[in-house]
């Protein structure tokens, strides 16, 4: 049986949704193992983004481009692959936070305000100057705010990695047929 190639928008959904599923497999792992949330375990969320990436633009470039893509392209695939996957994850955070564990973001945003707290006596700054800043840090740590600053930074940081692997992975064909092919 002969496999059909995948469009650009459909290879990023089946490999975003996949890299989707594994960063929520191992967000539950850390939950269930209560690791803490700045632990620097919490990192591997990254290499599974990469991973991603990496083996969803492969996959993009082997199977549906004939062994070649431009780096323009292997951007876009893994660009397209962390925004699937972002936008998966967050609705995932939200149910978690909004239903499932309300008692978890609690204990984070209290970690983050006492966090900021103590950075801000460090430095020197008064209780009138830090009460402020607290109650604004804490009106964005709602389960909404929090799945949206997810989606934006995943963005970002998917950009970053998206670039690093377009350039390694980019397979241009020089031949001269190659020149005159229509890229999907």
């Amino acid at each position: 049986m002969e496999t059909k190639p995948n469009t650009l928008f459909k290879n990023a959904l089946i490999y975003g949704l996949l890299t989707a599923v594994i960063s929520i497999v191992f967000s539950v792992f850390t939950y269930i193992l209560d690791v803490p949330f700045k632990n620097p375990v919490m990192y591997f969320s990254f290499v599974i983004l990469l991973a991603g990436i990496i083996y969803g633009t492969l996959q993009y470039r082997n199977v549906s481009l004939g062994g070649y893509i431009t780096f323009g392209n292997a951007f876009l695939s893994g660009f397209l692959i962390v925004f699937i996957a972002s936008i998966a994850t967050s609705i995932y955070s939200y149910v978690f936070f909004t239903f499932i564990d309300p008692a978890y973001i609690e204990r984070i945003i209290q970690q983050t305000l006492e966090q900021t707290e103590a950075k801000m006596l460090e430095k020197g700054q008064s209780e009138d100057q830090i009460e402020p800043i607290l109650a604004m840090t804490r009106k964005f740590m709602s389960p909404l705010m929090m799945s949206i600053m997810s989606v934006l930074t995943s963005a970002v940081f998917g950009a970053i990695l998206s670039l690093f692997a377009a350039a390694i992975l980019k397979k241009e064909d020089k031949s001269f047929d190659g020149q005159f092919k229509d890229v999907q």
